[in-house]
């Protein structure tokens, strides 16, 4: 009877381990997918990287710093739910008119400044100066259209970190 149990306690034991070593490869093939979108999604706005110059100095696009600051309010709140990203998505999809898979590359580029910038506070005020270099007040009304739109489909009002990230962004624009 002991050698039976042993017997089950090892195939558990196997299969306990199979799963879990299944698990991990699914979560490989994930982070290797974000990390093919990114890269894609980079080539595809020309995005280049330059030596001696922060990430977010050397994109050209306001499109992208507009995504950025997006992603930066959103990783302000304390908990941001799915139906908040995915309204980051929709907002950027209708003010820049692109497809659903070009807004998932600019969140998910948006989302690499906000982590090049180590936290969303000092991408607030990096990529809000970029875009008023960029786009000056046309920047500004693109990003409150995306930030109002996750705003507004929250239902929470923002956070003390969020009502002062837009505060510093309108200081960006001199408002």
């Amino acid at each position: 009877m002991h050698i039976i149990l042993g017997i089950i306690a090892a195939a558990a034991g196997i299969y306990y381990f199979l799963i879990r070593a299944r698990h991990t490869i699914e979560v490989a093939d994930e982070v290797a997918d974000m990390a093919q979108t990114a890269l894609g999604a980079a080539r595809r706005f020309g995005f280049r990287r330059q030596a001696n110059k922060h990430p977010v100095e050397c994109t050209k696009e306001p499109e992208l710093a507009v995504a950025g600051l997006a992603s930066a309010y959103l990783a302000l709140d304390s908990y941001p739910t799915e139906e908040a990203r995915q309204n980051l998505l929709l907002g950027l999809q209708s003010t820049f008119d692109v497809s659903l898979k070009e807004a998932e590359e600019m969140a998910t580029l948006g989302q690499w400044f906000v982590n090049e910038c180590n936290g969303p506070d000092p991408a607030i005020s990096r990529l809000s100066r970029k875009l008023h270099r960029l786009a000056g007040a046309e920047g500004l009304v693109n990003a409150m259209s995306v930030i109002s739109g996750i705003a507004k489909t929250s239902g929470t009002d923002p956070s003390e970190k969020q009502i002062d990230a837009l505060a510093d962004i309108k200081r960006a624009f001199k408002v």
